[in-house]
């Protein structure tokens, strides 16, 4: 069984290799610190006695992701999970920033999760099988004027996550979109009232029992909220 997780060095992408790595999953993994990937490599391997394939590359960049694809089709014939984690956030309002920041935004958030998935659809195809998760959030149904760009990408990546999930059923393969609202992770700094936050390790323990659901059922959405409604 193999998992490819984007962004998993740290936050929610972090918990969700980790929950893969237990079940036994080979992972393929990465992120900008080739420092953290290392790590990571070098406690998984032994701990949960599996391969942990590590490339490190900018998902801002086309360039990197067609790597990292071809790195991932290059050594393995199969692909189980992919979970499009990566993302960055980016405060301001719709004018603030200079233009070429929701470009920013949008190749970062949306395109990085459309040429990855691009790339490794076929394998999906052939196999006849397979779960893409991507991450989105609660500002992918809401709006937030102080964080344009990045509600703008997130509501892009649900309508990009919504056809992939028709496209992906005509191929016998699952597709489920995750909107988590607050979840502390280390953007957030230090939180004096933590324990109202959703914890990354609930967000990988909703995907791994979505994964698991048996047979032709797939969950199309799941919406993650925090019990403190002042945090969303």
């Amino acid at each position: 069984m193999t998992a490819v997780i984007t962004g998993a060095t740290q936050g929610i992408g972090k918990a969700i290799a980790e929950r893969f790595a237990q079940a036994g999953f080979d992972l393929f993994i990465t992120a900008r610190s080739n420092a953290d990937l290392i790590a990571l490599k070098n406690e998984w391997e032994p701990r949960f006695k599996i391969k942990v394939f590590m490339k490190v590359a900018d998902f801002g960049k086309k360039s990197d992701v067609v790597l990292f694809a071809e790195y991932i089709k290059s050594n393995t014939k199969s692909v189980d999970v992919l979970v499009n984690n990566v993302g960055q956030y980016m405060v301001g309002n719709l004018f603030e920033n200079p233009a070429d920041k929701l470009v920013e935004q949008l190749n970062v958030n949306l395109m990085s999760a459309h040429y990855l998935t691009s790339a490794l659809m076929p394998v999906f195809q052939a196999q006849k099988k397979g779960h893409i998760f991507t991450l989105g959030s609660l500002l992918s149904v809401r709006l937030r004027e102080s964080a344009a760009n990045y509600t703008i990408s997130k509501h892009a990546l649900r309508t990009w996550h919504q056809l992939l999930f028709e496209y992906a059923r005509e191929h016998k393969v699952k597709a489920t979109m995750v909107l988590p609202s607050s979840t502390i992770t280390a953007s957030w700094g230090d939180q004096p009232n933590e324990e109202e936050f959703i914890q990354p390790e609930h967000v990988a323990e909703a995907i791994f029992d979505c994964y698991n659901l048996s047979g032709a059922a797939v969950v199309d959405e799941i919406s993650i909220k925090t019990i403190s409604k002042k945090l969303e």
